[in-house]
């Protein structure tokens, strides 16, 4: 019979020797890397500033969308400092065909005019361009004379009010965004033009997301 120091030594080298097979075993495993969607999109975008941008990432049977949205699309946008603006970069890996494209949304200004565009990185191709209509003067009533407001925020929610249902139904029907632009005055006596994009709700129309929702691209008059 073994005795006991004896066996308690044997027994303490034989769980030693077994830790360092499998130390040694896991070391030969080759070492994976788990794809990071967001790093891969910002290292596509080559230096561009994403701070603060908000990241979302979506995958269905067909493709994976990664998105880094500006934050400034939450509140409404001033423009009349900056000649563009970026809303949105967004990624779109096709899984059949392990493509992937990258694009960028962006607000541009001439003048007074505002139009929004979609363009491939890679290629500068653009994929979209859709020009905001005129601001109108908002709810002029029978007496033929422009309400004014307290804030920007009240003047937005009496047009919504009163006209974004016909736009929503439409983009609801087309899958297609509305652009909508009015003129806003304030009791101070500002007034602003302020332009709106009107997004389809139901998801099949969403499936892209190349355009965020926006509160409103705000211009002084």
């Amino acid at each position: 019979m073994i005795p006991l120091h004896k066996r308690t030594i044997f027994t303490f080298c034989l769980a030693t020797a077994l830790l360092s097979l499998g130390l040694a075993s896991s070391c030969n495993k080759p070492t994976t890397t788990t794809p990071d969607p967001r790093e891969d999109l910002v290292r596509s975008l080559k230096g561009a500033n994403v701070d603060g941008y908000l990241f979302a990432t979506n995958e269905d049977d067909t493709q994976v969308t990664a998105s880094l949205t500006n934050s400034a699309v939450r509140d409404l946008i001033k423009l009349d400092s900056a000649a563009s603006l970026v809303l949105r970069y967004t990624s779109i890996k096709t899984k059949n065909a392990n493509d992937t494209k990258t694009y960028k949304t962006e607000v541009t200004k001439a003048g007074k005019a505002l139009t929004l565009q979609v363009t491939d990185i890679a290629t500068g191709a653009v994929v979209s361009k859709n020009t905001f209509p005129p601001p109108q003067p908002h709810n002029t009533g029978e007496t033929g004379t422009a309400p004014t407001f307290d804030t920007l925020e009240a003047c937005i929610n009496d047009f919504n009010c009163k006209f974004r249902g016909a736009l929503q139904c439409e983009a609801d029907r087309t899958c297609k965004d509305q652009f909508a632009a009015l003129t806003c005055c304030l009791k101070n006596g500002q007034c602003f033009s302020v332009h709106l994009i009107i997004r389809p709700i139901p998801f099949r129309c969403r499936l892209t997301g190349f355009i965020p929702g926006v509160e409103g691209l705000v211009l002084s008059q």
